[in-house]
């Protein structure tokens, strides 16, 4: 195998790896925390970002700022 095979080879294992993380690449979820207060989130929301009073929070600020069509 010469140099440029070689190069060929690593470049396409290299796009096929990125293509694969994309693919398989996941909504964040959370740890049960919420990043906004910091205070353990209910235990239905255990895998959101926020806890309830957080994300309404966070909707109306939404709402405010890009109008009724998110």
């Amino acid at each position: 195998m010469d140099e440029n095979d070689w190069a060929s080879t690593m470049e396409t294992r290299e796009r096929d790896a990125c293509i694969d993380a994309a693919r398989h690449k996941q909504q964040p979820q959370g740890n049960g925390i919420c990043i906004d207060c910091l205070e353990p989130n209910e235990p239905q929301r255990l895998n959101e970002l926020r806890c309830i009073s957080c994300q309404q929070d966070e909707d109306k600020r939404q709402k405010q700022r890009y109008g009724t069509r998110l």
